[in-house]
């Protein structure tokens, strides 16, 4: 009786533990990536702000087409203004 009891218990904290959202982990971009990108290659923009596991700001942008993954120079001016205009755009649509 004891051993089904323990086991019913084991179960329950790993059906717990599956559930929790993680952080994610370390820094997605390993350098600073690049200065530009044409605008029209560009599928999707993803801004990662600083969090306990990365101090630093990521934009990674995904590339139609093969869905490559790239990041982008947050200090660029090309970085900041495109963030800029999607942000305007997605307040827009809102």
């Amino acid at each position: 009786m004891r051993s089904a009891a323990f086991i019913l218990l084991a179960c329950l904290l790993f059906i717990d533990v599956e559930g929790m959202v993680l952080p994610r982990g370390r820094c997605q971009c390993m350098d600073t990536g690049v200065e530009s990108i044409k605008p029209k290659l560009i599928e999707k923009v993803e801004v990662l702000y600083p969090s306990s596991s990365c101090k630093n700001l990521e934009i990674i942008v995904t590339l139609k087409g093969e869905g490559e993954q790239r990041c982008l120079n947050p200090s660029s001016h090309f970085a900041q203004n495109f963030v800029k205009k999607m942000q305007k755009q997605k307040r827009s649509r809102e």
